[in-house]
């Protein structure tokens, strides 16, 4: 990415607003809700999340 580009927003996998802070397909509302309200989908996504990284696909980068 060149340096004068501006970030664009990026869909969540779960509630499709667009957000600028995305981990792994969903946007921090989400994540706050999963973790808060929905506890087994919560696990579910962090599981998915931690296959991502033992897998390299996600990186801190």
């Amino acid at each position: 990415m060149a340096d004068d580009e501006i970030a664009q927003p990026v869909p969540c996998a779960r509630c499709k607003n667009g957000a600028l802070l995305n981990m792994a397909g969903h946007c921090s509302d989400c994540i706050a809700d999963m973790g808060l309200n929905h506890r087994e989908e919560h696990a579910t996504w962090r599981a998915e999340l931690a296959e991502l990284v033992k897998s390299g696909e996600l990186t801190g980068a």
